[in-house]
């Protein structure tokens, strides 16, 4: 009896000895696990967020360039979404690996699984972290474009009904203090509400005629037809006929303002 207790004790003293102390590595999974899932938390509430704010995006009725980005803002979102599950696989996965490699209670195989689990769910968690903030971002650029766009429309549309009443008595004058060219070049960005303002007007009827003279400073004699010619052809290439022009006049002033008039010679009925 003595002798088989005695075999028993080595025995059970071998195998503990062939066991690695685990204890720092499971410690380290544990953190990086509790660290991951909160990571994973936080990306998930920011993209809950930003599906909400998304469904709130009403684009303007015939705005193709909004609808196209919109369109593009939701499938960003749709991508964060599927790099969120991704995010998630990974960490699932990484416990599993990790749980099958302290079962076999040797260190190096598990410092091996979990210094290449951590690169793949900090690789997946980071992915999903930067389709998220992309959504965020392509999101509020979006808004700031609607906003220019209502922005845009409500000073159009106060303007063309400001000139509207000019384009019906003969010697009426539409001024325009804010086109902006650069050299002989015409800014349509920098100009767009007046722009749209009067192509709006000058399509107000058929009859209409007009004379359309530019001012420009600047040392080039020819600077001021240069830019005349180049807002007739804008507003050509932008629906108003040719026809409307009675006259097309620039000049350069060395010294005063750069100004830009329309002067009604055949008004609307």
């Amino acid at each position: 009896m003595q002798t088989k207790s005695l075999l028993f004790a080595v025995t059970v003293f071998a195998f503990a000895g062939c066991q690695d102390d685990l204890t720092e590595e499971k410690g380290r999974f544990e953190t990086s696990s509790k660290d991951w899932a909160a990571k994973i938390e936080k990306i998930k509430k920011g993209h809950t967020e930003l599906v909400a704010k998304a469904k709130d995006f009403v684009v303007p009725a015939g705005e193709a360039e909004l609808a196209a980005a919109k369109a593009a803002v939701d499938a960003s979102v749709k991508t964060g979404t599927e790099a969120l599950t991704d995010a998630e696989h990974h960490l699932a996965e990484a416990k599993t690996v990790l749980d099958g490699a302290i079962a076999k209670d040797k260190k190096i195989p598990v410092e091996l699984a979990l210094s290449a689990q951590r690169a793949e769910v900090d690789g997946a968690i980071a992915k999903a972290q930067s389709q998220v903030d992309a959504a965020n971002e392509a999101l509020d650029l979006l808004s700031k474009k609607i906003q220019l766009v209502k922005a845009t429309g409500e000073a159009t549309r106060s303007r063309i009904a400001a000139w509207a009443g000019e384009v019906k008595k003969k010697g009426g004058l539409v001024a325009i203090d804010d086109l902006v060219f650069n050299a002989d070049a015409i800014d349509a960005e920098k100009s767009r509400v007046a722009l749209i303002s009067l192509v709006a007007t000058l399509k107000s009827c058929a009859e209409l005629k007009v004379d359309l003279t530019v001012t420009a400073l600047g040392e080039a004699a020819d600077l001021g037809t240069k830019r005349a010619e180049a807002l007739k052809t804008y507003l050509t290439v932008n629906g108003v006929d040719g026809a409307v022009f009675a006259k097309v006049v620039g000049s350069a002033v060395k010294e005063g303002e750069e100004k830009v008039a329309v002067a009604v010679s055949t008004p609307c009925k």
